[in-house]
């Protein structure tokens, strides 16, 4: 069995944008902006995909071809008008202010190359019994074409965002804070899953509607007269579907209440560099993110975890050599994660972290 295909992809994309800022007061500044955002999008296919077929006539055993090929051209345009309002609060002469923004965001729909393959086995698996009389090639009307671009074709996702905030500069710039509240309604929410039937490529679907909340902080500062620079920062983020039902019929399935995927519940990182000479500069830091699930379904999940690092740093007038290590306690963790039925029974594949690594950099100033 083949399935060779060549796929031609042209996009281009105008946008027209404006931004104005009014002073209110001395210290309170209003934000209008509006962009129009025009993309255009097409693909021009040319896939086919066979397989040999052996069938018993009269005793004798003979050997038929079943084969498909596609190939078509469709294309689309799509526009979407982006407006952004803002309000900005100066607070003290340091820098420091408060913030609240609303803005609608957009990515252009598309089409899904990957879940050729799947097609087209799909088509050779419902069309076996034509195979064993002979070879045989499967026909496409326009209504086949038509109905094949709307399969691999996927909508363009809107949403509207809303923020507020503060940056805080304290104690003549010594202490830095930033922190921000937000909230997002998506609505056809683009999203990587598995191809269809059989699982070969992915492809991206369209979720319906759903919603993002949640929070971040940072801090950054300095010590001992500089000598020690330090940093930590945390995000929690809830998203969740709020309408989303894949498949139809008995077979469909509804998402809703369940966890958006591939997105981590919390977020966190910390640092800390100090220079104990102007030669020489210890540091560690820290990254951690969880709980995140892998699927709609909220079936697999990789937890909670942290990996450590550390470096040396050797600051010379001509050069720079740095000693680091990377997850120093080898901690075991999956960067991705993915379902897949290709062979008949669901199975699930992951993407292991790095492990414990260390190494030395060498810069040279010229």
């Amino acid at each position: 069995m083949g399935a060779p295909g060549l796929y031609h992809t042209p996009q281009w994309n105008l946008g027209f944008f404006h931004e104005s800022n009014f002073n209110i007061t001395d210290r309170l500044t209003a934000t209008l902006g509006l962009r129009y955002d025009l993309m255009h999008t097409a693909i021009h296919y040319d896939a086919s995909a066979y397989m040999q077929m052996s069938a018993n006539v009269m005793g004798k055993k003979a050997t038929y071809v079943l084969d498909s090929s596609l190939d078509h051209e469709v294309s689309d345009d799509y526009g979407q008008l982006l407006p952004k309002f803002g309000l900005n609060l100066k607070i003290d002469e340091l820098g420091s202010n408060v913030y609240a923004t609303v803005s609608k965001g957009y990515r252009a729909g598309g089409y899904n190359i990957q879940m050729f393959s799947d097609v087209l086995q799909t088509e050779l698996n419902a069309n076996r019994n034509q195979a064993m009389r002979g070879d045989y090639h499967i026909p496409h009307t326009e209504e086949d074409y038509q109905r094949i671009d709307k399969t691999i074709a996927y909508k363009p996702e809107t949403s509207w965002n809303y923020e507020a905030g503060a940056h805080l500069n304290l104690f003549d710039h010594m202490l830095h804070i930033d922190l921000s509240a937000f909230y997002m309604k998506v609505t056809n929410q683009q999203l990587s899953v598995m191809a269809g039937n059989y699982g070969f490529g992915r492809m991206m679907v369209n979720a319906g509607k759903s919603h993002s909340c949640g929070i971040e902080a940072a801090l950054t500062g300095q010590l001992f007269d500089g000598k020690f620079d330090w940093a930590m920062s945390y995000g929690y983020t809830r998203s969740k579907f709020d309408k989303y039902v894949d498949g139809e019929g008995e077979d469909a399935v509804d998402y809703k209440g369940k966890y958006v995927p591939y997105v981590p519940q919390h977020t966190m990182a910390a640092m800390a560099d100090y220079r104990l000479t102007d030669w020489l500069t210890l540091g560690a830091n820290v990254n951690a993110q969880g709980k995140t699930y892998w699927d709609n379904a909220n079936t697999y999940s990789q937890k909670l975890y942290a990996v450590l690092g550390a470096h040396i740093d050797l600051n010379f007038k001509a050069f720079n050599v740095s000693f680091w290590g990377r997850n120093l306690t080898d901690t075991n963790y999956n960067t991705f994660a993915v379902d897949n039925s290709a062979t008949g029974t669901k199975e699930y594949f992951a993407q292991r972290g790095n492990p414990f690594q260390c190494g030395v950099d060498v810069r040279f100033h010229f």
